[in-house]
């Protein structure tokens, strides 16, 4: 029984010494900071342990061998036959697929006499005894190849070849793993967008390549097809015709016929004044123009001219006077010039309050026709032009759009919200009876036609081409 037991423990160390020198190897070339460091590494140990002359590892990328390491030798200093020697045996073995050793009478599995040794005899005959290349791969494809030398000594054997790719199991998928992290942004890109496109091959991923193929032709659609292109911003409706009503003298409010929002016909009375006073200044000027009468029969009368002069130059003032004071009067009474709608000014708690000439009193907005003050940003006020067409909704009647036409654009800009804007004066096509002057909205005006990538990344664009502008200049 301790014979048996002894015999069986020593069996189980033998077949457990390669995974331990593969953890080995694995863990020397985690420790490394970079991709030569852990190839430098890997060679020494392989070399010590082996017995190698020297061992060289290379690294295939792109259907090319890149030399990484060879122990005992400086790669910077190393000669040109040599380096090409070794890459091209490398090459044949990872070419064919399968280890290959020279002499070929070495007993290697998969060394058969079939197989080509051109670059192994070449190599072999450059630094004597006797040399194997080892590929390794993994998923079918083949990434590194591990190059031995042993110059003088027994021949490389079946079961050290074997020992070899048991120790790389480990350390090579982690110097692949160390290479594509070295790779450049792009060439990560390209692997990754050619691994991706393998895998949308397979059978199974046939649902995915139609929802991919429908987003491509979803991404050109937007990127290439011409749409309609609008810009536009806030919008507020106007009377086509506005106009304010000033107290026409001085005065006192009498009667306020009418409150902002009524709608009023041409000639509707909307606001009296006070006419007491004009009315006593009138009595006071008429008496006064009978005393220059009666004035003036007398010094007729008398035949004295110079008194009936100055009669009659006192009956034209107070006639002027009259006149004035009748005008006065008859403006008393404000009236409506149009049909129209009013929009500002309540007087109806101002009753007997005092009014100078020339006051604002009433602002008539003209019912018959509105028109549209779009806000526009400065920049996208360059694509605007007078008479393109648009379209206007209204924040109280969302769901119906009115259509208009551009007629003017305000020469100016003005500061609204920390923004520039320009306003852009446009004409509805049809005037309905709902509108007000006064409503708010949002106001789109066609100004070409684009592909839609081009409108949503336009203003980002813009800002990046003017910073651009601003860092050169």
């Amino acid at each position: 029984m301790t014979g048996e037991t002894l015999c069986s423990s020593s069996v189980d160390a033998q077949a457990g010494q390669p995974a331990v020198a593969a953890l080995a190897l694995y863990a020397q070339v985690l420790s490394a900071s970079s991709l030569e460091a852990a190839s430098h590494r890997l060679v020494g140990a392989l070399a010590s342990q082996g017995g190698y002359s020297r061992v060289s590892l290379g690294l295939r990328d792109a259907g090319h061998i890149r030399l990484l390491a060879a122990s005992g030798l400086d790669l910077t200093s190393l000669q040109a036959d040599l380096l090409h020697l070794v890459l091209g045996a490398m090459e044949e073995a990872c070419e064919q697929g399968r280890a290959l050793c020279w002499p070929a009478s070495v007993a290697v599995p998969g060394n058969e006499l079939d197989s080509i040794h051109v670059e192994q005899q070449a190599l072999q005959r450059h630094v004597g005894g006797c040399v194997a290349t080892l590929p390794i791969g993994q998923d079918g494809e083949v990434f590194c190849a591990l190059c031995v030398e042993r110059h003088a000594g027994p021949p490389v054997s079946a079961g050290e070849m074997s020992d070899l790719a048991q120790r790389m199991l480990l350390a090579a998928p982690a110097l692949r793993w160390m290479q594509y992290g070295a790779q450049p942004w792009h060439q990560r890109a390209r692997r990754d967008l050619a691994a991706g496109w393998e895998a949308l091959r397979q059978p199974q991923r046939r649902t995915q390549r139609r929802w991919l193929a429908a987003g491509g032709l979803g991404l050109l659609f937007i990127a290439a097809a011409p749409l309609q292109h609008t810009v536009g911003g806030r919008a507020r409706v106007e009377g086509a015709q506005q106009r304010v009503m000033s107290a026409p003298t001085d005065g006192f409010v009498k009667t306020a016929h009418v409150r902002p929002g009524d709608r009023v016909k041409a000639g509707a009375p909307l606001v009296d004044l006070l006419e007491e006073d004009q009315r006593l200044e009138r009595e006071r000027w008429s008496s006064q123009l009978v005393q220059h009468e009666n004035a003036y029969a007398a010094a007729m009368a008398k035949s004295e001219r110079v008194g009936a002069s100055t009669s009659m130059a006192r009956m034209g003032e107070a006639q002027a006077q009259l006149a004035l004071i009748d005008e006065q009067l008859a403006r008393g009474r404000i009236t409506a010039p149009f049909d129209a709608l009013v929009v500002q000014g309540d007087l109806t708690q101002s009753i007997g309050a005092p009014v100078h000439q020339g006051d604002p009193m009433l602002t008539l907005a003209a019912t018959a026709q509105s028109r549209v003050i779009v806000d526009i940003d400065e920049a996208d006020i360059g694509w605007v032009r007078p008479g393109q067409s648009g379209y206007l909704a209204l924040s109280s009647l969302p769901w119906d759009s009115q259509d208009m036409v551009v007629e003017r654009i305000a020469p100016l800009a003005r500061a609204v919200e920390g923004r520039n804007v320009f306003e852009v004066e446009a004409r509805l096509a049809t005037s309905g009876g709902e509108l007000r002057p006064g409503m708010l909205g949002r106001a789109q005006v066609v100004v070409g036609r684009t592909p839609l990538l081009w409108s949503w990344t336009r203003h980002a664009l813009d800002r990046i081409r003017l910073a651009w502008w601003s860092w050169l200049g």
